[in-house]
């Protein structure tokens, strides 16, 4: 078996979307089969198929799930044999009862007792039975589990190529992340330094240019940074970063964690915006709808316009990550 024919190996990422295809004649049989994957949160695997192959479903749910790990997989068999179906059969009994009442009949309305035909009999219900498909043999069994590996083959390597260009995109999500975060956290004491002046001319406005006391200054400078302290966010928000970006560099069957990591991402971004003295943008962003509608009304009442942006920036890069994510096996 080769690395794109098992569950994802370590060092490899696959995409949860792909299609394969796969055709197998031999023994007098033909077997023709397709298989499609888009994203789930687990496996589910549907098969379309002649009747024939209803006794066959368990096994071959078992060979996906051998190989697949994440995703709804359909399977689409077309199957042909050279001996087509066995004959109809002639049920005996009936044939005979209609033969009966066709002479009961004759006899009670008076007429002519006659045989009545062979082929006005066969025509009646349920005298011939369906005709029925004998059970798939040792031989043709191997041929539709042939040609189901050759589809999951297909299938596998379009989601290994699809996962290798969705790897980069996360990647470069993670380390956006971390640009952002580093912004945020050299604009916090600019913004800081930067609302402490305004303070203080506020106060000597009010004053009429008595020189404010600089321990007053201090004082509200010191309860205005105690409040928009985000440090403990911002190393979260690294952390996962950094997480998501060693998972992706040992790749495997990581698709699970990932659903953690991107939900614990989102949560770090929200207090970042609310310290930062903007309580309308913490609430606003839990709502990226309304973020368009709403942004001259926000841009208006945020202390930090820069820190404002860069909150924005992030929410933004981390739903585009969940959506990215939520393809990865």
């Amino acid at each position: 078996m080769s690395a794109t024919q098992g569950p994802a190996a370590p060092g490899e990422v696959r995409s949860m979307t792909g299609f394969g295809r796969s055709a197998v004649a031999r023994d007098g049989v033909d077997v023709r089969v397709e298989a499609r994957s888009v994203n789930a949160r687990h496996l589910k695997v549907t098969t379309r198929g002649p009747a024939l192959l209803d006794a066959h479903q368990a096994a071959l749910e078992t060979l996906v799930r051998e190989r697949v790990e994440r995703g709804t997989v359909t399977l689409s068999i077309g199957l042909t044999r050279a001996r087509g179906a066995a004959p109809a059969s002639i049920d005996g009994a009936v044939l005979a009862d209609y033969a009966r009442q066709a002479r009961d009949a004759a006899r009670h309305a008076g007429l002519e007792v006659t045989e009545p035909s062979l082929d006005t009999l066969l025509r009646l219900p349920g005298v011939l039975g369906e005709p029925t498909e004998a059970a798939l043999d040792d031989a043709e069994q191997a041929v539709l589990r042939d040609a189901l590996a050759g589809a999951l083959d297909a299938l596998l390597e379009m989601r290994r190529r699809e996962g290798e260009e969705l790897r980069g995109v996360l990647v470069a999500g993670a380390q956006r992340i971390e640009q952002l975060a580093g912004r945020i956290e050299a604009r916090v004491p600019v913004a800081l330094d930067e609302h402490r002046t305004r303070l203080r001319e506020r106060l000597t406005a009010l004053l009429d240019g008595v020189d404010v006391p600089e321990e007053t200054v201090a004082r509200e400078a010191a309860v205005l940074s105690e409040r928009t302290d985000v440090a403990e966010e911002l190393d979260r928000l690294r952390s996962h970063a950094a997480q998501w970006r060693d998972a992706l560099v040992a790749g495997g069957r990581f698709g699970r964690r990932f659903d953690f990591l991107v939900q614990e991402l989102g949560p770090e971004a929200n207090p970042i915006c609310s310290d930062t003295g903007d309580a309308e943008i913490g609430r606003r962003l839990t709502c990226l709808e309304e973020l368009v509608r709403e942004a001259n009304t926000i841009g208006s009442k945020t202390g930090d316009a820069e820190i404002r942006d860069a909150v924005i920036e992030l929410k933004l890069e981390i739903d585009r990550l969940k959506e990215q994510a939520a393809n990865v096996e």
